[in-house]
């Protein structure tokens, strides 16, 4: 086309209407000085700060939420522990099944696999040394200190975590929260309060059914690899740990599940009010408290450390 036919397209011969239309559209565009923006050069360093300004704020954000949630789950604990005949026990009963009893299969199946890889793993290294009899002391140390309730944790994060922030979140969708705080109940009493004692009750329970798990994976490698009876599996057992290697992971366990039970509430609590809103929560939801659980277990294994214990 030359300048006369750009400014007047139907100078074009035996031009479709719909193309001659379009043609027409695209010359009175050209010639607004205004439609034709064009977009300055990205600024990568100015962007990258920014998006690290907004990200941190972001962050923080999140963190003094989450300190405020903590603070009034602690409060609204305590005063139902002043006054137990507020907890309703009938909530707390359904929770202990649903986050306890119907997981035992799935974290007894984990922790047994996962003792029998430590087991495998143990002994093919220390053959080489003539030490394969140590196996059973890794086995039962690492798994009564840290794998076993760490791998319970990780499992009811994903799984009883993510379900807290599902539930919450789709009565927050339907505004039965808003309708509780209406009517003058306090949603932490009905929501959280039960999700949380539950957890608390239940997660010390399955630590101590992996723990004895994967004992039975670890003295079953050690039969068949190394030839080490049951009886003498059982004496090694006693020799190499003592009371505080047990005490040490249960001790873990209840402060694992209250801050599993307070991320997966706050999660729930935080949903906008739409389907997205709830995938996108719960995955923060599991993200968050995987990432808690694994930071809370490296503090402890320095305070362990720290304390000789």
């Amino acid at each position: 086309l030359n300048k006369t036919q750009q400014q007047d397209p139907s100078t074009i011969k035996n031009l479709h209407p719909q193309h001659q239309a379009l043609l027409k559209l695209v010359a009175q565009t050209a010639q607004d000085d205004e439609a034709i923006k064009i977009e300055p050069a990205k600024n990568v360093v100015s962007e990258t700060i920014t998006t690290l300004g907004k990200t941190s704020v972001l962050a923080w954000d999140g963190f003094i939420e989450f300190v405020r949630f903590v603070g009034e789950t602690t409060v609204t604990l305590g005063s139902l522990l002043i006054h137990p005949t507020k907890i309703r026990f009938m909530s707390v009963a359904r929770h202990v099944r649903e986050t306890g009893l119907a997981a035992i299969p799935i974290v007894s199946l984990i922790a047994f696999l996962i003792s029998i890889v430590l087991a495998y793993q143990g002994a093919s290294q220390l053959r080489r040394f003539g030490a394969e009899i140590f196996t059973i002391d890794m086995v039962a140390i690492s798994v009564l200190r840290e794998m076993g309730v760490l791998l319970t944790a990780i499992m009811i994060a994903g799984r009883s975590g993510s379900a807290f922030t599902a539930e919450i979140g789709m009565m927050k969708v339907n505004e039965e929260v808003d309708a509780m705080r209406l009517i003058g109940v306090n949603p932490f009493e009905i929501l959280v309060l039960p999700r949380l004692l539950a957890l608390m009750l239940t997660l010390p329970l399955l630590t101590f059914i992996a723990d004895l798990m994967a004992l039975a994976g670890g003295a079953i490698v050690s039969y068949s690899l190394i030839n080490i009876g049951f009886d003498q599996y059982i004496e090694r057992v006693h020799q190499a740990i003592g009371m505080n290697d047990f005490l040490v992971g249960m001790i873990k366990a209840p402060i694992f599940a209250f801050f599993i039970a307070v991320v997966g509430c706050m999660r729930g609590m935080q949903v906008s009010g739409s389907a997205e809103s709830i995938g996108r929560q719960t995955t923060a939801s599991v993200v968050q408290s995987i990432f808690l659980v694994l930071l809370l277990d490296a503090l402890f294994s320095v305070l362990f450390t720290k304390l000789g214990i």
